[in-house]
């Protein structure tokens, strides 16, 4: 459905109320409409009219009858779900002919018909109607909003339903309760939805299915030669299939018809690489990708060939594919067949900046290619930080953006990631609320539904603070590189910000102090600000002594963690239940506030480091050092755990007087040097890459340890481009230019820097990166 469509459909359901009022529904207390269910009904149909009668008496207070009926419906009746009461008085519409997830909203005559196609249609019209012209909201599966009316009429007029997406799964972990998301018109696989509730959109396997179906356990040792020949050898760790091997593909055929035998409900059925790199180069595998321009081009090929063979059989099913990492680019040439979905993932991209901006330039351009080869083309798109969840994440006002930029690129279906393990991840209730109305209309003001969630959730006093909180944060990430795995180390968590971010927070508990609900519900928002003073605290102290600034936490870094955990597992409403994962990995709430179980020491404040010279010395010791190289300084460096395991300090033995300094008692990949940061002149082409470091050896190392590692790491392919280990003995205390490396440069390549620890080196300092064109 087009925008311009979406406007007036909500448009004429929103503002029709100078219309004349054709059907009173209730009056001070007293139903004056019956609801109409009819022979023949189904049992999603059955309950959209319970569902409709108890969300009207929580409007007006009225009780209201629902029955069956055959024959003729009286005036001012509800009309739900199609059958012969529908055909009668409306003989224009058509509902047989809708889609299963289109409805309508129609009064004329004195009757109101809200019906659909099936299994969801008729359960969609009641919701969307309920939502869009009763008022009521379903924000959380503990938090609802019923707002109250004396007198309840619908005035003359039609609405046609239909969701813009067909696939519409906003993967956040309130999203999965089934209630929730059928009222909010998710129809995901992930959700515990019923068929008495409509049902939702069946899997088989989902994503990265290579392995499930041909288990290299089973089948390596008979048939290496359908797994991915890599550097010359056939391999199945770290490894994909040979897609174009002909026995592999038949293999593959009778596996994907024997699945979709033991899932006879499935509407799509997953042929997808595992989720690491490892592409097959054997000749016919690299003839085609070669020509397609892409790894996608093997990948497409195999699931075409599946979908061809196997769809007369299963007409009703699509083959779903991954366009990820190194598939995420879109063929020259070849196209998915109509039964094929190619599911393009935006693991690289920025989430601190929508899809348009320029950081997401290359992203932005594979969707465009693939919306001009494919006809069903599908987005797994990254909402959070799987490192961690309850960090602050400030993309607040990035989903909408991307929301409409996806539709208006012709995204059939859309996999909002979020955090899927537990409740209690920051502004998890936000953002499924918000992506399930985007998700259903992609094109409303995504900041008023924001707005409108913070006053229905915390309460309107609260939402103040709050909604100042959020355009804190996000005006803090400007201009950083935000990821789905971003460290602490991000500048949107910094002292200053954090503590104005704690100031808000306080003002918004003080706002819900006199209402139970909304001050759990303020507390529970708060704990991403406390995890992030927790996570970060040596560095916090640090800046706010040098400041000479007020702490505005707990001092006892102990007693704010006790504090973040009580509220975090405690107890909380019907529908809720204690937080259990900070991460993906797994972490729980508990073993992260075992870390702070001793308060330590203050640091002691970081002197201000000295002016960095404009002018750093070439490196002597590089062949070819001078014009046309690119010196990539320390100030461009990312540092993890800034404070902890790497920061900037004066040293006069550097180039400009500056270097990135790590203890020698971690092994961590603390600093990084992005190319994304170096001038756009280094980020293609032949480089030699040199890295400038030297170590501080303590008093009594070992000269045959490791002194550190350096290396090139490329994020897009997810591959090693070149690696030194460099001993006690052969480092020294003086800078020396280890050559790591040539490589063809790009984007998303980074040089790293890391301890060895147990060597006896005291510390590890990195100068510089110094590029030389090959």
């Amino acid at each position: 459905m087009k925008a311009e469509l979406l406007l007036m459909v909500l448009a004429v359901l929103t503002t029709a109320s100078s219309a004349t009022a054709s059907v009173r529904v209730a009056q001070d207390g007293r139903a004056l409409s019956v609801i109409l269910t009819q022979p023949g009904a189904s049992d999603p149909e059955r309950l959209a009219a319970a569902e409709l009668a108890s969300a009207l008496q929580h409007v007006t207070g009225a009780t209201f009858e629902v029955r069956e009926e055959g024959g003729e419906a009286p005036a001012n009746a509800i009309i739900v779900g199609p059958g012969p009461l529908a055909r009668r008085h409306f003989p224009a519409v058509d509902l047989e002919r809708m889609g299963g997830e289109q409805g309508i909203a129609l009064c004329q005559g004195g009757r109101l018909l809200l019906a659909g196609g099936r299994p969801r249609g008729t359960l969609y019209a009641v919701f969307r109607f309920l939502q869009e012209r009763v008022g009521v909201r379903w924000w959380t599966p503990w938090a609802s909003h019923y707002p109250s009316r004396r007198r309840l009429t619908v005035p003359d007029g039609r609405v046609d339903l239909a969701p813009a997406f067909e696939s519409r799964d906003p993967f956040w972990y309130p999203a999965f309760d089934a209630e929730w998301a059928m009222r909010n018109g998710s129809n995901s696989q992930h959700s515990r939805l019923t068929e008495a509730q409509g049902g939702k959109i069946v899997y088989k396997g989902f994503v990265h299915t290579f392995y499930p179906l041909v288990p290299p356990e089973r089948h390596f040792a008979a048939h290496p030669e359908w797994y991915s020949l890599i550097d010359g050898v056939r391999k199945y760790e770290g490894a994909q299939l040979c897609t174009t091997n002909p026995e592999l593909r038949d293999f593959l055929v009778e596996r994907v018809r024997e699945w979709l035998k033991e899932s006879p409900d499935a509407r799509i059925v997953s042929i997808s690489q595992n989720d690491w790199f490892g592409p097959c180069q054997c000749g016919p595998c690299k003839a085609i990708d070669e020509r397609e321009g892409s790894h996608a081009g093997t990948m497409l090929e195999l699931v075409n060939y599946v979908a061809a063979r196997l769809g007369p059989e299963f007409p009703n099913v699509a083959f779903d594919t991954l366009a990820y990492q190194y598939t995420r680019k879109p063929t020259k040439s070849l196209r998915p067949a109509p039964n094929v979905i190619v599911r393009l993932c935006s693991i690289e991209c920025n989430f601190a900046e929508p899809l348009e901006h320029p950081s997401n330039a290359a992203f932005a351009e594979d969707i465009r290619g693939w919306n001009r080869v494919s006809d069903r083309l599908y987005v797994w798109d990254y909402t959070t930080n799987f490192a961690h969840y309850v960090m602050p994440h400030p993309n607040y006002f990035v989903l909408g953006p991307n929301v409409r930029f996806f539709h208006q690129h012709g995204v059939k279906g859309l996999f909002e990631q979020g955090a899927y393990q537990s409740h209690g991840s920051e502004m998890t209730e936000l953002r499924a609320w918000v992506l399930a109305q985007l998700l259903w209309n992609p094109y409303q003001d995504d900041r008023k539904l924001i707005r409108e969630f913070l006053e229905g959730y915390y309460g309107r006093a609260a939402a103040r603070p709050i909604w100042q909180y959020l355009l804190l944060m996000q005006k803090a990430a400007k201009g950083f590189r935000m990821g789905c795995f971003t460290s602490p180390n991000a500048p949107y968590l910094r002292f200053a910000t954090l503590s104005e971010a704690e100031k808000l927070w306080e003002e918004a508990e003080r706002a819900a102090s006199g209402d139970p609900d909304l001050a759990w519900r303020v507390r529970q928002g708060r704990l991403p600000v406390w995890y992030a003073w927790l996570v970060r605290w040596p560095q916090l102290r640090r800046e706010c002594l040098a400041s000479g600034a007020e702490w505005p936490v707990p001092t006892s870094r102990r007693a704010l963690a006790d504090r973040w955990l009580a509220v975090a597992t405690g107890p909380g409403p019907k529908g809720w239940a204690p937080m259990t994962h900070i991460s993906e990995g797994g972490v729980t709430p508990q073993a992260f506030v075992a870390r702070f179980a001793q308060d330590e020491p203050d640091p002691e404040p970081r002197s201000e480091l000295p002016k960095r010279s404009a002018r750093p010395l070439l490196p002597a010791d590089v062949p070819g050092a001078g014009r046309g190289c690119v010196d990539l300084q320390d100030d461009l460096a990312r540092l993890y755990e800034e404070g902890v395991y790497a920061e900037v300090r004066a040293d006069p033995k550097a180039s400009d007087g500056l270097a990135a300094w790590m203890p020698g008692t971690h092994h961590e990949w603390a600093v990084q040097f992005p190319f994304s940061k170096a001038p756009e002149r280094a980020r293609s082409g032949r480089w030699k890459v040199y890295a400038s470091v030297r170590i501080d050896r303590g008093e009594s190392p070992n000269p045959g340890a490791g002194a550190f590692t350096a290396g090139i790491y490329d994020a897009g392919s997810g591959e090693g481009k070149g690696q030194v280990a460099v001993t006690v003995g052969e480092a020294t205390d003086s800078y020396r230019s280890y050559l790591l490396g040539t490589v063809t440069s790009r984007a998303e390549m980074y040089v790293w820097v890391a301890p060895v620890p147990g060597s006896g080196v005291k510390a590890v300092w990195v100068d510089r990166v110094y590029l030389v064109p090959d």
